[in-house]
C-alpha cells in the first residue's frame, strides 16, 4: 500500500462521519437510519476512496491492487470497529450485557455496508482512471 497511514486517517473520518450520523438518526428512526447511511456512506466513501488516489499520486498501472488493498484495508478495519463499538463499548456505556449477536441482528444492513465499500473502491478507482487519463492523454 502506498500510504498506509493515509488510508487509514481517510477511513477514521469516513467512520467517524457515518457514526455520528448513524447515532444522531437512530434516536430520531431507525429506518432514516438506514437510509441516511446507505445514502451519505457512498458520497463520503466514495471522495475518500477518491482523495487517497489523488493524494497518492497513483499511477494507472497500481491503480487495481492499491484499490484493493484498500477495499481489505477498509472492509477489515470497519468490521473489528463495528465488533468493538457496538458488541462491547456501546453495552458497557448503557449496562447492558455484550451483544454478541450484533452482526446476526443487523443482517442483511451492516453487510451491505460492507458491499458498498467494494463498489465505491471500484467506482472511485474509474473516476480517478478518467481524470487521470484526461489530464495524461
Amino acid at each position: 500500500m502506498k500510504n498506509v497511514k493515509m488510508s487509514l486517517k481517510l477511513f477514521f473520518i469516513g467512520y467517524l462521519i457515518a457514526t455520528i450520523v448513524g447515532f444522531i438518526s437512530y434516536y430520531i428512526n431507525i429506518n432514516l437510519m438506514w437510509i441516511l447511511i446507505f445514502t451519505l456512506m457512498p458520497i463520503i466513501f466514495g471522495y475518500l476512496f477518491y482523495f487517497y488516489f489523488w493524494k497518492t499520486k497513483c499511477e494507472e498501472s497500481e491503480t487495481l491492487k492499491e484499490t484493493n488493498r484498500l477495499i481489505v484495508l477498509w472492509i477489515t478495519v470497519s468490521f473489528l470497529l463495528d465488533a468493538v463499538v457496538y458488541i462491547i463499548i456501546i453495552p458497557i456505556v448503557y449496562g447492558h450485557k455484550s451483544n454478541w449477536t450484533f452482526f446476526i441482528e443487523q443482517t442483511p444492513w451492516i453487510w451491505l455496508n460492507y458491499m458498498t465499500i467494494i463498489l465505491l473502491g471500484h467506482i472511485s478507482r474509474f473516476i480517478y482512471l478518467k481524470k487521470l487519463r484526461s489530464i495524461n492523454p
